[in-house]
């Protein structure tokens, strides 16, 4: 569907009256997985393509990066392609903008969409360029932007390993608008992805210019060299297992450290998902977000066992997006363990832990919510080894 003809203006117009170029593209279906285990979005079907558009998480993602950005309104142009591909979602931010494609968005799009939409921008003189997605939006623009113009990620995916992104959609707003402002200088950042069919840690797929201010970028997931830290990991979980009641329903979201919880307990993890283990001993593995809240609604002792993503610091909402504010809230904070290796907790820069996550049913997707976990937070560093951080929501 076309964006009301209302907020569209004349590309010529513009152009004389703003000199900054804003260009701006939504994969529409992005982050729809998060909650439903599916770990992306590259095979849906057309009714899940549909229902994902409904659902909107991208959209809602990029409307509060668009709204925190507000003040750029006065200073820059927006453009955009067409429906879903970006016009609909800046319509619904109350932002004016110039639609760079003549015919209207299909009603599904593929990556040749996103990559044609981005073609778009650059040849009506974008001169950056703002994306809602994952790391598989970026690996897609990457391709296409090289070093054409510098680029904002906004956090909407399932997972994003990736440098070009803001750590919430409101750092990215923030982060526009010292770039519009020429507060903002530029570097180049990498762009991973877990290449399809591997098992292993996310590769370096692209590099592409992105600007750097006060508010800064989340970062690259840092892997940890084969072995590092297999002893550590292996003391904390076999402490943790030994400090336990019995009757512990064990919570496990993804990670290493949290690989080795799931070998003491008897069970191989799954690999990016989270897996709950019963106190008889069954194993309910890659579990979506509703049955995790039915199950930590039923067990009488829950358990859930949290890592920290390397050279980010994000505890929340990097591929774990099933642990939702609601699952957090029934487990309780107090049942809540943090675990990382010395040596991971030492590379953060700075020493603290975010959370980004989406506001609970019934909220506006920009109203604020005190997460269940903000404050002072022990992590478990080894098997008698405790640190002390902070959580920090990271839209702030």
């Amino acid at each position: 569907m076309s964006a009301p003809d209302s907020i569209r203006r004349s590309p010529t117009s513009a152009a004389a009256e703003f000199p900054v170029r804003v260009g701006v593209v939504l994969n529409p279906v992005a982050g729809y997985g998060g909650t439903r285990a599916m770990h992306g979005t590259d095979d849906l079907s057309p009714e899940q393509f549909d229902e994902a558009v409904t659902a909107g998480r991208a959209r809602d993602r990029l409307v509060r990066m668009l709204r925190r950005a507000e003040a750029t309104r006065e200073t820059a142009v927006f453009l955009t392609a067409d429906g879903i591909l970006g016009a609909d979602a800046l319509a619904e931010a109350g932002v004016a903008f110039d639609v760079v494609s003549a015919a209207a968005t299909p009603h599904r799009t593929s990556s040749a969409d996103t990559q044609a939409a981005v073609r778009a921008l650059l040849a009506a003189g974008a001169d950056c360029l703002v994306f809602a997605g994952g790391d598989g939006t970026a690996t897609d623009i990457a391709e296409v932007l090289g070093d054409a113009a510098p680029v904002i990620g906004v956090p909407a995916g399932v997972k994003m390993h990736s440098e070009v992104f803001a750590r919430s959609p409101e750092s990215a707003g923030r982060l526009l608008r010292d770039l519009v402002a020429g507060r903002a200088s530029r570097r180049r950042v990498e762009i991973l992805d877990v290449v399809p069919g591997a098992s292993g840690a996310p590769r370096r797929l692209h590099t592409v210019i992105a600007p750097i201010s006060t508010d800064p970028l989340q970062g690259a997931k840092a892997a940890a060299p084969p072995g590092t830290g297999e002893g550590d990991r292996r003391r904390i979980a076999e402490a943790l297992v030994a400090a336990a009641h019995p009757d512990t329903t064990w919570i496990l979201g993804p990670g290493t450290t949290t690989a080795a919880l799931a070998e003491v307990l008897g069970f191989t993890a799954t690999l990016r998902g989270v897996d709950v283990r019963l106190p008889g001993g069954a194993v309910e593995q890659d579990v979506t977000e509703p049955r995790l809240f039915d199950l930590v609604g039923a067990a009488r002792r829950p358990r859930l066992v949290l890592g920290v993503v390397g050279g980010q610091g994000f505890l929340l909402g990097r591929g774990n997006q099933e642990i939702s504010p609601r699952v957090v809230a029934a487990v309780g904070a107090d049942n809540t363990e943090i675990v990382a290796t010395e040596d991971k907790v030492g590379a953060l820069h700075p020493p603290v832990l975010f959370v980004d996550a989406d506001p609970p049913p019934g909220l506006a997707a920009d109203s604020p919510f005190p997460h269940p976990l903000l404050g002072y937070r022990r992590v478990r560093t080894g098997a008698r080894d405790i640190r002390v951080l902070r959580v920090v929501d990271a839209a702030a």
